[in-house]
């Protein structure tokens, strides 16, 4: 397994101070009018009930140091993780079976028990087929809840931040921006929203012939 993050209840609420921030930007009241625990449960694999604990402040469960706790705590999260995924779509309370999901994934039906139970270690060569069976992100079966809930909240945070760039340009009277780089790269979303952002607002200034105080017209 690769190391986690150190993902921290402190680093999970600056990215929920970043979301209330964008959503604000876009006319939206907050993180509570953009973030959904159903909907962050289904894509974190993290039941309802902790996603709003981990909300509200809880810190994260992290994986413990020594090797044989840390072998065990991942063998139960992918089995509750796995589990998850196998009820999730099905109307029957079991779920899939073994045999239904090994067979798809090319995979012993045994395996697959194995990791619902967790009995066995998962590999890369297993979780992965897996994921991709169920259409879920890479490393869903094995990301700690941290891990998992901050990789999630971070791509709401850039979507925000798209549709406030998407917005700036329409201001603008444009569909697209051109980025050139200067050496350091192109700037990130984030960055990306103050730039349209300062050109929105000189706009605005020239659409009322006002000088701008940028070249000194």
């Amino acid at each position: 397994m690769n190391a986690p993050r150190e993902v921290t209840a402190a680093g999970i609420a600056q990215l929920l101070r970043d979301i209330d921030a964008a959503a604000w930007r876009l006319g939206y009241e907050g993180r509570d009018s953009v973030l959904d625990v159903p909907d962050i449960a289904r894509n974190t694999g993290i039941g309802p009930v902790r996603v709003r604990e981990l909300l509200d402040g809880a810190e994260p469960e992290r994986p413990p140091r020594g090797n044989k706790a840390r072998e065990a705590f991942y063998r139960r999260l992918v089995s509750q993780r796995l589990d998850v995924l196998r009820r999730r779509d099905t109307g029957s309370p079991d779920g899939e079976s073994y045999r239904e999901i090994g067979d798809e994934v090319d995979l012993s039906h045994s395996l697959i028990g194995h990791l619902v139970t967790g009995k066995r270690s998962s590999r890369p060569e297993y979780s992965s087929p897996l994921e991709t069976r169920y259409g879920v992100a890479h490393g869903f079966l094995s990301r700690p809840e941290g891990d998992a809930l901050a990789d999630h909240l971070g791509k709401i945070k850039e979507g925000l931040h798209a549709g406030a760039v998407l917005e700036g340009l329409r201001v603008l009277g444009g569909e697209q921006v051109s980025l050139r780089s200067a050496g350091d790269g192109a700037p990130s979303l984030e960055g990306l929203v103050e730039i349209v952002d300062a050109l929105v607002a000189r706009k605005r200034i020239l659409d009322r012939g006002e000088p701008t105080g940028l070249d000194g017209s």
